[in-house]
């Protein structure tokens, strides 16, 4: 079993990283410094143009098993300054623009953070205080004000068109192992592949094995495609990312078959792949030979791993759930954070053969 506050350290450097789609070298650059803090030459990770990165494991050859994790997370992008310094935005990933009204962001400058806010309708000077039924808000409606009062003091402040917007992050521990924070979704993907690759940092794989960190997963997998393209010999990709769960007061029962605290889970149904009952059926025996009993079910969303399916491979998911997902208060169990990475290094010392 993987160490608990071990895996919290990392954990919260990973969260603390921003990543916006198209600016993930922060959080690649945690993952780097991890993987050679563990042993691993500082010249073993590659890397693409678009910013993906891997490494090899195993033997010499074309590689046959890939364990991928995404390094971007859900935020925005500054498209217009308006002549009152106010900021347009344009939205990455799956954003619910009633989440994002009236909190503070930060805006991710090459000089560093600048702080601003998501401009609300202020409560006491609003129609809305009165209103019934008001519509939900788009994305479309959001605007960045950051105290600027024209384009040339947003220029001032170092911000810039395209400069990537985010909420500020922290991690905070609750009861029974549970974390929150803004983008655990997939930083606990990363957090557990790193762990994994430590714990085979000594080991002999019998099988060439590529673990890969993918960027602009939250726009349309568009890093895994050309990984991919790259990899397109492998027999078995492994996506290493969220199993969204209804477990929360509010959220839709007929999510809450894979629950916080349980253990692992198995992605094999999801919007981007359907795993056939007897492969599912052998993955959670092959699961159960290694000691682990895990969750599965049904979850909305697409995973990086979907996109190596047409070139033959069996793809699914090896995850833990995380409840809220996309918000700023997402949850994971570190106790099944620490199952999954120990699961993962048994199974990459496995044949590619079920039961």
């Amino acid at each position: 079993m993987q160490d608990i506050e071990q895996l919290f350290s990392l954990l919260k450097a990973l969260v603390e990283a921003p990543g916006v789609s198209g600016q993930e070298a922060a959080v690649a650059e945690v993952a780097a410094g991890f993987l050679t803090s563990a042993g691993y030459p500082a010249d073993a990770f590659q890397a693409d143009y678009l910013g993906n990165r891997w490494l090899h494991l195993g033997p010499a050859g074309e590689p046959q098993r890939l364990l991928v994790a995404h390094l971007d997370e859900i935020g925005f992008r500054i498209t217009s300054i308006r002549e009152d310094g106010i900021c347009r935005l344009k939205a990455l990933g799956g954003i619910d623009a009633q989440l994002w009204e009236g909190t503070p962001v930060a805006v991710h400058t090459a000089d560093g953070p600048v702080p601003g806010c998501i401009a609300p309708q202020s409560h006491h000077v609003s129609y809305r205080v009165k209103s019934v039924g008001s519509p939900r808000l788009n994305e479309q409606e959001l605007l960045l004000d950051l105290g600027a009062q024209s384009p040339a003091a947003v220029a001032e402040l170092g911000v810039r068109l395209l400069d990537a917007v985010t909420w500020p992050k922290s991690i905070q521990r609750l009861v029974s192992g549970i974390v929150q924070a803004r983008s655990l979704d997939d930083r606990f993907g990363c957090c557990a592949v790193c762990a994994c690759a430590a714990a085979l940092q000594q080991k002999q794989l019998d099988i060439p094995t590529v673990f890969a960190f993918s960027v602009q997963e939250e726009i349309g997998l568009r890093g895994a495609r050309a990984l991919a393209s790259r990899f397109s010999q492998c027999s078995e990709v492994i996506a290493i990312d969220s199993f969204a769960v209804g477990t929360g007061p509010r959220d839709s029962k007929q999510y809450d078959a894979v629950q916080l605290g349980k253990g692992p889970a198995l992605r094999s149904w999801d919007s981007t792949i359907l795993v056939p009952d007897e492969v599912r059926e052998s993955l959670l025996s092959k699961a159960a030979s290694l000691g682990y009993q895990l969750q599965y079910g049904f979850m909305p969303g697409g995973n990086d791993a979907s996109v190596f399916e047409p070139s033959g491979a069996r793809v699914f998911g090896l995850t833990i759930p995380v409840q809220y997902s996309h918000t700023a208060a997402e949850r994971v169990n570190l106790h099944d954070l620490a199952r999954l990475s120990s699961l993962l290094a048994d199974w990459c010392q496995t044949s590619l053969e079920l039961p």
